[in-house]
């Protein structure tokens, strides 16, 4: 990938510098959505678990819209957008950013220091000289369900301005220069649940949520994760100079029943540990090293067994809103129930896997020791 240099540079970064990998159909219908919107000047609303991938979705849009020879600024986190919408403030003031393509929280609002010193391009240290475009491509705004009501109702404001202004050294004139951006947005949080509960404001959520783009967990969608170990091996490899030939089969069998807890972050930090460490001509499952990881997040949402057609719809963040079936009216004894239904998902999954622990631990979103565990205490082998 190209990156902008700290005196905002205009290089437009390849097409291809952030595909959309994957092919799941909910990839696909992921993607056919970002063609379409991409060109637009629509906000979008990005969401779903940490690690699958909202930056890189974002990046995506950014790559591909009109706006794609200026800079994407990521700022993340409650207290940095907090820091950029300043309630009672319809504009948002960025007086200084590390480097126009990749802003670090702490630098949207912090004040300039003195003598900083000339840039590469002549400016002052991370401003763009005199004259030259402060406009933004892509603002990407992450964690937006974590903002406060008066947070709330100056990113509200901000969105019906679409416009911030930054000031400082470079800016024009004393009340610096306006510069529009684009807006897409990301949560982890299931935003219309919380509208319904009164912790979002319903205006905003619509104003969010012209594009809605909700990403599933990598084990809802198995069929991404030879796709993009191929494409982060291909990465890392070029990075350490190594060549690689792939993966051995038995190392994609491993990747394919794996878990994934972490999601497309969690596969990324195997793979280049894998091509980092390992030192066949391909990767071995040996270097994967999938056993020595934490097990699934119990906060996570939950995989149905068998995966439903609706798996790729936002999970409710609260158990009140799934329905329960009906407790017999002689009722039964809760802790052996469990188990029973413990022992009998874990043989469907063996026998589903052949046999293949790794592979059934996989079909139950486990990591390899927890389900080992199970096995011996049902006596299942």
């Amino acid at each position: 990938m190209s990156r902008n240099d700290a005196g905002g540079g205009q290089a437009r970064e390849p097409q291809d510098a952030y595909d959309v990998v994957g092919d799941s159909p909910q990839m696909r219908r992921i993607r056919e959505r970002i063609v379409r919107a991409a060109p637009t000047g629509a906000t979008v609303l990005i969401t779903g678990g940490q690690g699958v991938g909202k930056e890189w979705l974002a990046r995506a849009i950014h790559g591909r819209s009109a706006r794609s020879t200026l800079p994407f600024v990521a700022v993340r986190g409650g207290a940095a957008l907090g820091a950029i919408l300043e309630p009672g403030r319809a504009a948002a003031s960025v007086c200084r950013a590390s480097s126009w393509g990749e802003a670090a929280p702490g630098a949207i609002l912090e004040p300039e220091p003195p003598d900083s010193g000339p840039s590469p391009a002549g400016g002052a240290a991370g401003v763009p000289p005199d004259g030259a475009d402060a406009e933004l491509g892509t603002l990407f705004l992450t964690d937006v369900g974590e903002t406060s009501p008066a947070m709330q109702l100056s990113l509200l404001r901000f969105l019906k301005e679409r416009r911030f202004r930054r000031t400082g050294r470079g800016a024009a004139g004393a009340g610096g220069k306006a510069a529009a951006a684009r807006i897409v947005v990301a949560t982890t949080r299931n935003l219309a649940a919380m509208v319904e509960n009164s912790d979002f404001r319903r205006d905003l959520f619509y104003r969010l949520s012209v594009v809605r783009i909700h990403v599933p967990p990598l084990r809802a969608r198995r069929l991404d994760i030879l796709p993009l170990a191929r494409r982060f091996v291909e990465r890392f490899a070029a990075e350490a100079d190594r060549d690689l030939r792939g993966f051995s089969p038995a190392a994609e069998r491993a990747l394919e029943a794996h878990a994934w807890p972490g999601n497309a972050s969690e596969l990324e930090s195997v793979v280049e540990r894998a091509v980092v460490l390992g030192i066949s001509d391909r990767v071995e499952v040996e270097s994967l090293e999938l056993e020595d990881g934490p097990g699934p997040d119990v906060r996570a949402e939950a995989t149905p067994l068998p995966p439903s057609p609706a798996a790729d719809r936002p999970v409710a963040d609260h158990p009140d809103e799934t329905p329960a079936h009906r407790l017999p009216d002689s009722g039964f004894v809760l802790e052996r129930h469990v188990q029973s239904l413990e022992r009998e998902y874990l043989a469907q999954a063996l026998r589903q896997a052949g046999g293949v622990k790794v592979k059934a631990a996989g079909l139950l979103g486990m990591s390899f020791r927890s389900f080992r565990y199970y096995a011996k205490k049902y006596d299942l082998g």
